[in-house]
């Protein structure tokens, strides 16, 4: 199972989670989320993250001179877009910076079918979050039973995930990927240690 662990803001819970064999560690470029870092702080917090790991810049509808800055001043590897970014967008990102993977979060709505539709074949990995006006975060799930016609395509669940959640979706057995955790590894809004390794043990062996 693939594991990304997201919306890191120091040096010691990033450590756990390399330790325990994290897949992809996510930055949170959004302004308006709790778990904002800037520019200068994911280049702190990402440089001595092993690159082959996932280093991921989430963003929201940043213009291309932002992704740039991303890209050139940080250790960077992948940009998660999770906003309403357009294909066109994404595929110009992408012949731009062909060395970059290519994540795209979308909503469990009742679009979700026809946008999978629209970017599988120009991403490397699709999120299935819960939908937000404030483009996720929630620490809410959904109904997870939405992602039983998803069969073709590589994606994370996210929204809310948590060990509890990952052994109930388990026994639905659904084509999902991994999983993306933010919230389910926290103790009063912070990264909490004990919690990545539980976590990690429990699906990485």
């Amino acid at each position: 199972m693939f594991i990304k662990c997201c919306g890191f803001q120091d040096k010691g819970s990033i450590a756990t989670a390399v330790k325990n064999n994290v897949n992809a560690i996510g930055f949170i470029t959004y302004p308006k989320s709790k778990r904002y870092v800037t520019v200068e702080e994911i280049e702190m917090l990402s440089k001595d993250i092993p690159d082959f790991i996932d280093i991921v810049a989430v963003v929201v509808n940043l213009s291309l001179q932002e992704i740039e800055k991303l890209v050139v001043n940080t250790s960077i590897n992948t940009i998660q877009f999770h906003g309403d970014e357009s294909l066109d967008f994404i595929k110009t990102v992408k012949a731009k910076y062909p060395q970059i993977k290519i994540y795209k979060a979308l909503p469990a709505n009742e679009e979700l079918e026809n946008k999978i539709k629209t970017f599988q074949n120009d991403v490397d990995l699709l999120l299935i979050d819960t939908p937000s006006q404030n483009y996720g975060g929630t620490g809410i799930s959904y109904d997870w039973s939405l992602l039983n016609e998803i069969k073709d395509t590589p994606f994370l669940i996210a929204g809310g995930i948590n060990k509890e959640k990952i052994k109930q979706i388990e026994l639905l057995n659904l084509n999902n990927a991994g999983y993306d955790i933010s919230s389910g590894i926290e103790t009063n809004g912070k990264k909490d240690s004990d919690k990545i390794k539980a976590l990690l043990t429990y699906v990485k062996g």
